[in-house]
């Protein structure tokens, strides 16, 4: 971890270097700070304030996937951090180059390549600013930027297949629930209505006008659970984390994939500390300080307390499984403990990944069913009363 305090300003300054003149960004907590900054690369023409642009976006995947792994081949073969932002700069273009030239300054005030990363959320969103800042900690940054772009990419692929099952599934239940509204309230009562099937006027149709609506009620229960549980994981979490992850803790399938991204990044953080001699308290806490807000994080706040006291800490990991806890609580020395941990978070990673897999053809399931039972209801609504009508005219 860089010693130097990450500036609050960012500036634009314009630079004649020669007899060329630049625009370069700089980073100082005031003006003068920028201006001495900016000197360093030629003569200061001008410095003023970035124009913050709320609604400008980040890189994409891709773009983060390329910046990255550029990143990392250039550190690999020990190409200083500083020339290598800026070979990035002069070689792209868009996106990339806005990162390369937001991370740039801030390197070039000491601060770690990792920390700078991680602290421009809007090109390194959550777990992957996490990750990078995590294992550049440990000392390997080139590894840490492969390692980063190698789980973006396989979170990515799995993800973006999930998500689009969970829109198409809502999309086709939408769709069933509007047929059927439109059934119950436009179709059925103009066909009852109708002089022809007044013809049988002591029939009994009440079960074909009134199945409709039991459906709807079913098929809006169901989409009301399903909007609860994508809202438990996504706005929930970001509204009350501690309480919404315990509750997240007791559902099986969603538990798998809201939490186990968590422990992931949280325990090979942990394994990384133990393996680089960092003390156990002060390793959890490091952990602690970094986490998500939510059940891990609460998790090693418990840890941390019950290693104040004496205590094992792997007994108070609760969202870990309880064989995971049983063997961390028997590890003998701290360099099995930091192999164990790697091994639980790549277990964590995998089940993630395999659970987000699971969710397409569950979701998939789901609409055909209600779609094909929507289908089945307009039919026997719509045909079977014609066939009670006819059995009554001719009796």
């Amino acid at each position: 971890m860089g010693i130097f305090k990450m500036a609050t300003q960012t500036w634009d300054a314009r630079v004649k270097k020669g007899r060329e003149i630049t625009t370069l960004t700089v980073v100082g907590d005031n003006m003068a700070e920028a201006r001495r900054a900016a000197a360093r690369v030629g003569a200061v023409i001008s410095v003023q304030k970035t124009k913050r642009q709320r609604l400008k976006l980040g890189m994409d995947r891709n773009e983060r996937y390329v910046f990255l792994m550029r990143m990392a081949t250039m550190l690999g073969s020990r190409i200083p951090v500083s020339e290598a932002l800026r070979l990035m700069i002069e070689s792209f273009t868009g996106r990339i180059r806005e990162a390369a030239r937001n991370a740039l300054p801030h390197v070039e005030r000491g601060i770690q390549l990792g920390d700078a990363l991680a602290d421009d959320a809007r090109n390194f969103p959550g777990s992957v600013g996490l990750l990078i800042r995590t294992g550049s900690a440990a000392g390997d940054t080139a590894k840490a930027l492969r390692e980063a772009a190698e789980f973006e990419r396989m979170i990515g692929e799995a993800s973006k297949g999930a998500m689009l099952s969970i829109l198409q599934s809502f999309l086709y239940q939408f769709g069933a629930l509007g047929l059927l509204l439109v059934n119950q309230y436009v179709v059925v009562p103009k066909m009852f209505d109708s002089p022809i099937m007044q013809m049988a006027p002591d029939a009994d149709y009440s079960l074909w006008e009134n199945i409709g609506f039991y459906f709807l009620i079913v098929q809006s229960v169901l989409i009301g659970i399903l909007m609860f549980l994508v809202g438990l994981a996504t706005v929930g979490r970001r509204i009350a984390p501690d309480k919404i992850d315990s509750l997240i803790l007791r559902i099986p399938l969603l538990r798998d994939i809201v939490i186990s991204q968590d422990n992931f990044i949280g325990l090979y953080r942990l394994a990384l500390l133990i393996n680089a001699g960092v003390p156990m308290n002060e390793a959890i806490h490091s952990c602690y300080e970094s986490a998500r807000p939510g059940a891990l994080r609460e998790d090693f706040k418990r840890a941390l307390a019950a290693i104040r006291r004496g205590e094992k800490w792997p007994k108070y990991m609760t969202t870990l499984h309880t064989t995971d806890r049983a063997a961390l609580l028997l590890m003998p020395d701290r360099e099995e403990m930091a192999s164990n941990l790697n091994f639980i978070a790549e277990q964590s990673k995998a089940m993630y990944l395999q659970r987000l897999k699971v969710i397409s053809p569950i979701m998939n399931l789901i609409s055909a069913v209600m779609m094909s039972i929507a289908g089945f209801i307009i039919l026997v609504v719509t045909t079977i009363p014609q066939l009670q009508l006819v059995s009554e005219v001719m009796k």
